[in-house]
């Protein structure tokens, strides 16, 4: 009876049974099928990992860069200076900046022209954050509130009962 096998492998367990199963392959005593059983793959993984191995000599894990940035760090440090500028700099009626402003001031000064939902992951990359408005408003006058709340709002409660 075999031990407990998780269902589901971390990247460095999986390097760890590829890194397991070269030793078997170079030694060329054991068919592909022996190796696919103990390891618990299929042939056809056992298949891959010799190819793998014909063609880069190795079977350690591979780090996936992902796209490179269409920004370069002076372009960065442009969209920078763009955005605290303000948006009324940009010809905007308010101070307030969203993702497809943001894009289409990215787009006209700089010529890359990025998916609206995209500039969220930049903007929060470059260091901004989203900002809520206060919700309360500029003519607030916190004195007259506090006197109400003595005077007027007792009374109210009263006539209430």
């Amino acid at each position: 009876m075999s031990g407990w096998k998780p269902s589901k492998l971390t990247r460095a367990q999986q390097e760890e049974r590829r890194l397991a199963a070269k030793e078997w392959l170079q030694q060329g005593t054991f068919s592909r099928q022996a190796i696919a059983e103990h390891f618990g793959v299929s042939i056809h993984t056992v298949g891959t990992w010799v190819t793998r191995l014909n063609q880069q000599r190795t079977l350690e894990a591979t780090v996936a860069t992902g796209r490179p940035s269409r920004l370069t760090d002076e372009q960065r440090e442009q969209i920078r200076t763009l955005l605290r500028e303000g948006s009324r700099h940009h010809g905007y009626p308010d101070e307030s900046w969203t993702t497809s402003r943001v894009r289409d001031v990215i787009g006209s000064h700089l010529g890359i022209w990025y998916h609206r939902d995209h500039v969220r992951k930049l903007l929060h990359a470059l260091g901004f954050t989203p900002q809520m408005p206060d919700g309360r408003a500029a003519e607030r006058n916190e004195f007259r509130i506090a006197s109400w709340k003595e005077q007027v709002a007792p009374e109210l409660k009263k006539k209430g009962r």
